[in-house]
């Protein structure tokens, strides 16, 4: 036999509606009646029905979370965090991903939406082309979105790292180590993140006086496969070589610097190699990679807190922007120029 909150507010000698402002911890109930309720609830084993929990409310305790690349390690990092702050807080994910598709982002938000989840957290696709009115149709609905970067022309809640000024160190770091023909491999145009990465190579380049050498900005895209493909017709193609490579992700270094190694070249000596994100796999490869560690694991994690706050607070104002901070973690892809001739 099913227990009802009717049952318990019979024994407990009280309201349904005490008995449901228990369950819904409101500070409206005396401490020794919610003391007697719970008693009750303890030994009846009532568990709360979340069905009719959410018709009531018009809550569902669960959020959608829409990423980029379901195989990429960052997001993996990323989810994880947002899992588990959602976890303590008593709600659930439903994932999407656009795989890089304009399309297929806008059809994951209105499926999950569709689905009344009570937010959103979005890792957006970003191009001048790309059609934002679904963000519009977000924003002024008060529709409760986190976004995983800033969204130019958009005021949302944001989380993210500073990837120019992330981009500037990495690019100064190689310069230190008097590497002045410098190459960068940059990701996929829809990302936002790959843009800001070249606006600190450049900085990087401007304020230390060097030549920005447009034939060494190469799209390469987010992955191994692609990497490693350009990574071989680049350097088997052209005559000025770089010295050093920043690229994108972890992924397009590793895809580079199996290339190279192939290609009979030695790294660092011939060639430097740094990478962005710091994935699991930097320290076990065949070249320790130097790369910068974003905590993506930590971003994750804040925009779910930062989402479900916005939930819980009607009132919760936009335009929230927690910026992490990222590092430059320093192993053996890189070498000091002058030392190594």
């Amino acid at each position: 036999m099913n227990v009802t909150i009717a049952d318990i507010a019979r024994i407990a000698n009280v309201s349904k509606a005490t008995v449901s402002a228990v369950l819904n911890n409101k500070s409206t109930v005396a401490p020794q009646t919610r003391e007697k309720v719970l008693e009750v609830i303890k030994k009846l084993n009532y568990r709360p029905s979340e069905v009719a929990r959410s018709l009531s409310s018009k809550k569902t305790r669960c959020i959608g979370l829409v990423i980029k690349e379901i195989d990429n390690p960052y997001f993996a990092k990323v989810m994880k965090g947002v899992f588990d702050a959602c976890c303590e807080k008593g709600y659930t994910v439903l994932l999407g991903s656009s795989e890089l598709s304009p399309a297929q982002e806008i059809q994951n938000i209105e499926t999950l939406t569709s689905q009344r989840v009570d937010g959103l957290i979005i890792s957006p696709l970003q191009d001048q082309n790309i059609d934002y009115t679904y963000l519009s149709d977000l924003l002024r609905e008060k529709y409760p979105v986190v976004t995983l970067g800033k969204v130019k022309n958009y005021i949302t809640n944001v989380v993210d790292i500073d990837n120019v000024a992330a981009a500037y160190q990495a690019v100064n770091f190689l310069i230190g180590l008097n590497h002045e023909k410098i190459a960068y491999f940059s990701g996929p145009s829809y990302s936002a993140h790959s843009t800001d990465r070249l606006e600190g190579y450049q900085q990087a380049h401007i304020e230390n006086n060097l030549p920005i050498r447009k034939n060494f900005i190469i799209q390469v895209g987010s992955y191994i496969g692609n990497s490693y493909r350009l990574s071989k017709e680049f350097f088997s193609t052209n005559s000025d070589l770089p010295s050093a490579v920043f690229c994108y992700n972890d992924l397009v270094a590793i895809g580079l610097i199996n290339a190279l190694l192939e290609m009979d070249f030695k790294i660092p000596n011939d060639v430097s190699v740094v990478g962005f994100d710091d994935i699991d796999i930097c320290e076990s490869v065949k070249i320790p990679l130097t790369t910068v560690h974003v905590p993506a694991y930590e971003i994750g994690k804040a925009a779910a807190e930062l989402l479900i706050e916005q939930i819980e607070n009607s009132q919760q104002n936009l335009n929230r922007q927690i910026i992490l901070k990222s590092r430059l973690v320093k192993r053996k892809s890189c070498v000091n120029l002058e030392r190594n001739q």
